[in-house]
């Protein structure tokens, strides 16, 4: 979801409303061994992270066509590439070995790097979509885009462009002053798990691994805590990055609520390191950047 300084600020106007001017719960997380995230680089707006196999980490901007390259260890950043096409880059995930599928505006773009640089291409336009944000990989040709603007989940190949609704559900649709409901979405053993970042919620829904259409009920995990993206860690918990609760939380799935593990202004997006020295290190997207936190597991 966006953050600091671009398109949050009416997002934040509205959570920033006295209590007489919304309804507040009390946050959901129910314990806290939270300390402060250490920052890796600045950057303005990070929407979404993905890490390379190399432990480079990928970042989009949903203000900016750069896919930003950072090393965590030398604490740099570059430009990977410059999607030609898009204004903005939001969701983003690895289906295939080094080549991640991002998207841009309406567009699902492939940025490949096993020619050595990065090389990006569009596969296809989701002409009739209306807010693309979360992307899950479903598979090494399916990814599923979670529109946020019209509460729905498409299935997309990469191979050949082709797309249809999986998935669409009350708890799905956007609400509020500004109309954004799915945000964050990611898929593992059958489960689709999905935030609603105005709905302050979390929920799973069993799906059909062939057609990732719902084959059982939706299941609400919380409805009292902003959820942004999220990801899967190496300890079989998910992590999912708060917003402007500005925390990182880890959920067992078994149990289903959230205990808070790192502090982040603006906690956007979530990836796991790959290398032998940051496996047990979340890497934390938000408004002022990317951030580290060392996760007990």
């Amino acid at each position: 979801m966006y953050t600091l300084p671009s398109l949050l600020s009416p997002l934040l106007l509205l959570l920033l409303l006295p209590a007489s001017g919304r309804v507040a719960a009390a946050p959901a997380i129910l314990e806290s061994r939270q300390s402060a995230a250490a920052q890796v680089v600045r950057l303005a707006s990070v929407e979404n992270l993905a890490v390379r196999a190399n432990g480079q980490i990928l970042a989009t901007n949903m203000n900016s066509a750069n896919l930003y390259a950072v090393d965590p260890v030398a604490k740099t950043s570059t430009t990977a590439v410059a999607v030609t096409g898009a204004t903005g880059l939001s969701g983003i995930g690895e289906v295939a070995p080094d080549v991640f599928a991002v998207i841009g505006g309406k567009g699902i773009y492939m940025v490949d790097f096993t020619g050595g640089g990065a090389k990006a291409s569009l596969v296809a336009q989701i002409k009739e979509a209306s807010n693309l944000n979360g992307l899950a990989v479903f598979d090494n040709d399916t990814v599923l885009v979670a529109d946020a603007g019209k509460g729905s989940v498409y299935r997309f190949s990469v191979s050949t462009g082709e797309y249809s609704v999986a998935l669409s559900d009350p708890t799905m649709a956007p609400s509020g002053g500004i109309p954004f409901g799915i945000d964050g979405i990611k898929y593992r053993d059958g489960v689709v798990w999905y935030t609603n970042i105005f709905k302050n919620s979390f929920y799973k829904v069993p799906v059909d691994p062939a057609t990732a259409k719902a084959a059982g009920a939706v299941t609400t995990l919380w409805t009292n805590l902003m959820g942004d993206d999220l990801c899967f860690g190496p300890n079989g918990k998910i992590y999912v990055a708060t917003n402007s609760r500005n925390s990182l939380v880890e959920v067992d799935p078994a149990v289903g609520k959230p205990t808070a593990v790192a502090s982040v202004t603006g906690s956007t997006s979530c990836a796991f390191g790959r290398t032998d020295s940051d496996k047990d290190v979340a890497y934390v997207g938000g408004g002022q950047g990317i951030f580290a936190a060392k996760i007990s597991l």
